[in-house]
């Protein structure tokens, strides 16, 4: 049974791969993200010129809202950004606690956060950092 590619050897394999015209391809990994009160599918994309984004929807919620990050220049930026993301507007912050779940805890899960590593401070814009399409914030 062969090792699975490291992340560098796929980037070298997707850069190598000769395309047909108007066709890309990309890599997609899958996390959970579990805050206090609500858990998150999240899809982290690598594209074949080694930039990434990712999105999260909330898992069990009769709301659908769809989070997602700008494309970057790596997995990490894409990641902390989307986590940036939900901390500032996450479906507690939209919506408050799930019925029947307790919010007296909230204040302290944040102060547990280590924030010298948030995104904002990371990235470092350059035009590989630009989205290729437009964004909206709301």
């Amino acid at each position: 049974m062969s090792e699975p590619a490291s992340p560098s050897d796929m980037t070298a394999t997707m850069a190598q791969l000769r395309m047909p015209e108007g066709c890309n391809i990309r890599r997609k990994e899958t996390f959970e993200y579990v805050t206090q009160h609500y858990t998150y599918n999240v899809e982290l994309f690598q594209n074949a010129d080694n930039t990434w984004y990712a999105i999260a929807v909330p898992r069990d919620s009769d709301r659908l809202v769809v989070y997602g990050s700008s494309v970057l220049s790596s997995a990490q930026l894409a990641l902390q950004s989307l986590i940036d993301k939900i901390k500032r507007e996450g479906m507690q912050q939209l919506f408050g606690t799930p019925d029947g779940a307790s919010d007296g805890d909230a204040d302290e899960t944040d102060a547990e956060v280590d924030e010298s590593e948030s995104a904002a401070e990371v990235l470092k814009v350059d035009s590989a950092d630009e989205p290729d399409h437009p964004v909206d914030e709301y």
